[in-house]
């Protein structure tokens, strides 16, 4: 009996056991469960904040983007206007800096200003002409504004909140300096392959401004990026040989009987620019032979009318030694004219075609891409780049101020009362030479009938042509802020 009261005493101190093992399992798997929402809210907020800080770097880049569209002549609401675009390097007047600004409803953006919520905490670091204070611009008369496109809005609106645009100074960012050059107050150009300054000789022959575009957006949670780019317009690299280059081997040439029809590789004035570069060839070819060929295409009292470097007549020169490397093959040739492709202000017309209805004006010039044949007739004069693949046909008093490649068939038939300012290339990629289409064949040139036009070198003109309507970005950055 009492063996059985101590057993049945022990089973007694045993009872509870379970539930304290149940209730230790079900806390361990309360923290468990706690640190694990923890751990996904810390994840959530994380992604949270990661999501804003990306929209506020986009909605940055969106607003450089839509200033670098707007800087096109052709833009809509493009900020090529007179009076809006800086003129001068920063602190050197009003047209110095230009803001572009973007508030939302109800709120004040206003970046000159030390007490505004969005001031440009940054021009301070990059400029010493500009009145600072504690690192903040103040005063007024350095800068200009206008307002954010709504062609460019999105919905919702980014929140980009100002972006400035001036134009980019030496040595702004120290100790970056260009070329190696630290003068603080020189203005930074663009030559069509690398940033320059004005003095210096790489600059030359074409000096297109640099812009630096500085973007600040902050999100509606107070999230801040601010990014940076520097722009300058595109440049077709383009160097006129002649002011009629025959680029190929086996030309035909048929000079006419005008007695008024000239080809003068003198620098004419053309699209508002006074002539300035040396005088060119009238008529360049890349071998003897052609230069013969050439020569004997000219009847002989028309000789003299060919003139251009170096006063002999008729001036038809070999011009192989100096012929640009975009212009000594068939694969140069066809990336030149692709690149030009790529660049159309225009859709692309596809041929036979007669009298495009846009050709450009000396305020807007065109670059006009023409697959196939086209002829232009009566009184219709384009201005900017031409490309034609197939035959070009001028007659009557039409022509060209600019570039007109005729790369392709590397055929062009114009009357003598047709006038070309620029420069004029034939190039004959289709058939080659012998059959070899990697060897350019020989071109076809007549010029037929009467009259008193003519081909002008005039490297105004090419330089008004070859600066096409877009910017391209040279370096972007985000800046710390």
């Amino acid at each position: 009996m009492n063996t059985f009261k101590r057993i049945h005493k022990k089973k007694n101190r045993e009872h509870g056991v379970a539930l304290i093992a149940a209730l230790i399992a079900l806390l361990l798997i309360s923290a468990i469960t706690a640190g694990m929402i923890i751990l996904s809210n810390t994840e959530t907020n994380t992604s949270a904040n990661f999501r804003d800080e990306q929209t506020a770097f986009f909605s940055a880049k969106a607003g450089v983007e839509e200033v670098r569209d707007r800087l096109r002549k052709n833009a809509t609401n493009t900020l090529r206007t007179v009076g809006t675009l800086p003129t001068a390097l920063p602190g050197a007047g009003a047209n110095g800096v230009l803001y572009i600004l973007n508030p939302a409803n109800g709120e004040v953006v206003a970046p000159w200003n030390p007490g505004n919520k969005y001031p440009d905490n940054e021009i301070c670091k990059e400029n010493n002409n500009i009145p600072c204070s504690s690192g903040l611009p103040t005063g007024g008369g350095w800068y200009t504004t206008t307002t954010a496109s709504p062609t460019y809005a999105a919905n919702p609106v980014y929140s980009w909140k100002w972006v400035r645009l001036t134009l980019k100074q030496n040595n702004s960012l120290a100790p970056y300096y260009t070329n190696g050059n630290s003068a603080t107050n020189s203005q930074v150009f663009w030559n069509g392959t690398n940033e320059c300054l004005a003095a210096s000789p790489t600059c030359n022959p074409v000096q297109l401004p640099v812009y630096n575009v500085t973007a600040l957006a902050v999100t509606p949670s107070g999230s801040r990026r601010m990014v940076q780019s520097e722009v300058a317009e595109d440049q077709l690299v383009f160097q006129a040989p002649a002011a009629l280059t025959l680029d190929g081997k086996g030309d035909s040439y048929g000079g006419g009987n005008s007695s008024q029809f000239n080809v003068d590789g003198h620098d004419h004035p053309g699209c508002g620019v006074a002539a300035t570069g040396p005088a060119l060839p009238g008529v360049g070819v890349t071998n003897p032979v052609d230069v013969a060929a050439v020569t004997a295409g000219i009847p002989s009292n028309r000789q003299d009318n060919y003139t251009g470097v170096d006063g002999t007549t008729p001036d038809v020169k070999d011009i192989s030694s100096t012929l640009p490397s975009n212009m000594q093959s068939v694969s140069a040739l066809q990336t030149l004219v692709s690149t030009i492709k790529n660049s159309v202000t225009q859709p692309i017309i596809n041929g036979p075609a007669t009298n495009p209805s846009n050709m450009g004006t000396a305020s807007a010039p065109q670059i006009m891409y023409v697959n196939g044949d086209l002829t232009l007739d009566g009184n219709y004069t384009g201005y900017g780049i031409l490309v034609v693949t197939g035959t070009l046909t001028a007659k009557g008093t039409s022509g060209w101020n600019g570039i007109v490649l005729v790369v392709g068939a590397g055929n062009a038939q114009l009357d003598g009362t047709t006038i070309w300012n620029g420069a004029v290339l034939l190039a004959n990629t289709k058939t080659g030479l012998a059959g070899n289409l990697n060897v350019l064949g020989g071109t076809t040139t007549g010029i037929n009938g009467g009259g008193n036009g003519g081909i002008y070198y005039s490297s105004g003109c090419i330089a008004q042509a070859s600066t096409l309507t877009t910017f391209h970005v040279i370096a972007i950055r985000e800046l710390m802020n």
